[in-house]
């Protein structure tokens, strides 16, 4: 997938492909339409989201998101006073995204049309740096990391969210649409060619990875990884797909009693910090010298 173009990535993301469109069905760019997209992603489809991004905890300080598409989290940064300034492929995401802002009076410091491999933002300028569900889907998610620790501050921190392996990925890509249906032997077992193929709402993404553990630890190494969870069942058990059916709550409940969501979780959430710590503590100092 390595011969993927970032053009080719711009022209997929477009139009009706734009996520979170389909989350209303009130009259289109109008306040109320925003506002009902806003309620269904934190309270519907991505219930963990709001607490993860920490929206009302960088009050003046300057946040860059990539890859802002409706704008419904910088909506959220810029209301809760962060210093917002957001990115994305396309003009037409950066135009839904003022005018998400402009509806509410919000202001911001810059928005404007960017590529994650080539942010054109000098070195040390932000506090926070937001990416959800980017970084999988561009050509080097290697550079794309590089350009995040670039932009960040020497104290800052980045929230990052991307497929994780869970469930749904090992029941529906893997077994059903790989096996079963043999989309596996089309792309004569290239996974990330299936994977791709299948993912996103209305398929046929130019690239699509879904990340174990491992491929965290390796592509974040430059970081001090605070905390990468697995979390967001996902469909049939947080929402109806397609409007069809949801199972009984019982199941999500048992599910999180035992903390399964960590193990096939859809999405991983991950918190990082720029600067390592230098060492670690020692545990006598603790026991003997610490209050």
């Amino acid at each position: 997938m390595s011969n993927i173009t970032i053009d080719e990535l711009k022209k997929y993301w477009t139009g009706k492909k734009i996520p979170q469109q389909w989350y209303s069905n009130k009259k289109p760019l109008t306040l109320q339409w925003f506002n009902e997209i806003s309620f269904k992603r934190y309270n519907v489809y991505y219930q963990y989201y709001k607490h993860f991004a920490e929206f009302e905890h960088h009050q003046g300080e300057k946040v860059l998101e990539i890859g802002c598409g409706l704008g419904t989290d910088t909506v959220e940064y810029a209301k809760n006073g962060a210093i917002i300034s957001a990115i994305d492929l396309g003009e037409e995401q950066v135009n839904l995204t003022k005018l998400n802002l402009e509806l509410r009076n919000l202001k911001y410091d810059r928005l404007e049309t960017g590529n994650i491999e080539d942010l054109k933002f000098e070195d040390n300028t932000f506090d926070l740096v937001v990416c959800f569900g980017v970084i999988h889907h561009t050509v080097s998610p290697e550079t794309a990391v590089k350009e995040i620790l670039r932009v960040l501050k020497d104290d800052g921190q980045a929230l990052i969210t991307l497929y994780s392996r869970g469930w749904k990925h090992y029941l529906k890509r893997c077994l059903i649409q790989g096996f079963l249906k043999g989309k596996i032997f089309k792309y004569k077992f290239n996974w990330v060619k299936l994977y791709s193929d299948i993912s996103e709402t209305y398929g046929g993404s130019p690239k699509t990875l879904v990340m174990t553990k491992k491929d965290l630890n390796k592509l974040f190494n430059d970081f001090e990884i605070i905390y990468a969870s697995k979390d967001r069942l996902g469909e049939f058990f947080e929402y109806k797909p397609y409007n069809t059916f949801r199972l009984p709550r019982i199941f999500q409940r048992t599910l999180n009693f035992f903390s399964l969501e960590k193990i096939i979780g859809e999405n991983w959430r991950i918190k990082l910090k720029k600067e390592k710590n230098k060492s670690d503590g020692k545990l006598l100092d603790v026991i003997f010298k610490h209050y």
